[in-house]
């Protein structure tokens, strides 16, 4: 069975229950990819007049349930489960490296851009467990990340119905532009925190 009818049929069985579990464990950093995940999840609420608004909620709940999953693995076994991590999957590499790149260059603030950035979304909850970041912090800045995320793919996916292929063709043309938006937001964001804290000082 593909894994569209897998999920059809587990929201079919499950509902909304079935959004939080799928959306938890995409974030919790299983194989399953948001960019088809997540469009699949508002293709079925349309299809099956799911409230949109509790699918929507449902969502980021299940999101951040997977990113805390993430950050305690993180923040108990540290570094180790890193180089575990790359060890076995060599290719996640250069998305962990960022990771550690982004929090020590903007800080909080890369907690929430990373999660409209592909592949380094999800290890950036790891990579926060490592460095212990406030949990409080990594929540609130994750839920922004993840709402704006979870909101768009689903509602793509509820507006486009069935035309997924769409979805998906859109979100690799323009990941790149994705991360160059969040790039120059982070830029803005610290400069006019600079100039707050010089203006604070004198």
């Amino acid at each position: 069975m593909e894994f569209r009818s897998l999920v059809e049929e587990f929201i079919i069985n499950y509902g909304l229950i079935s959004v939080f579990i799928v959306v938890a464990l995409e974030y919790a950093n299983l194989p399953l990819p948001s960019e088809l995940v997540l469009p699949l999840v508002g293709i079925f609420a349309f299809k099956y007049n799911m409230n949109f608004a509790q699918v929507v909620t449902i969502s980021i709940l299940g999101g951040i349930t997977g990113c805390i999953v993430n950050y305690y693995l993180g923040y108990k076994f540290g570094k180790p489960l890193i180089e575990i991590i790359i060890g076995k999957f060599p290719k996640t590499e250069k998305s962990v490296m960022s990771s550690y790149s982004w929090i020590k260059k903007y800080d909080k603030m890369s907690v929430m851009i990373s999660r409209v950035v592909p592949v380094a979304r999800t290890f950036i909850s790891i990579v926060a467990g490592v460095i212990k970041m406030n949990i409080i912090t990594f929540i609130i800045y994750s839920t922004i990340g993840i709402g704006i995320w979870n909101l768009a793919l689903i509602s793509a996916g509820y507006l486009l119905g069935h035309e997924i292929h769409i979805i998906t063709t859109i979100l690799k043309q323009y990941s790149l532009l994705v991360c160059i938006i969040a790039v120059i937001f982070t830029i803005v964001y610290i400069i006019k925190s600079r100039i707050k804290k010089t203006h604070k000082d004198t």
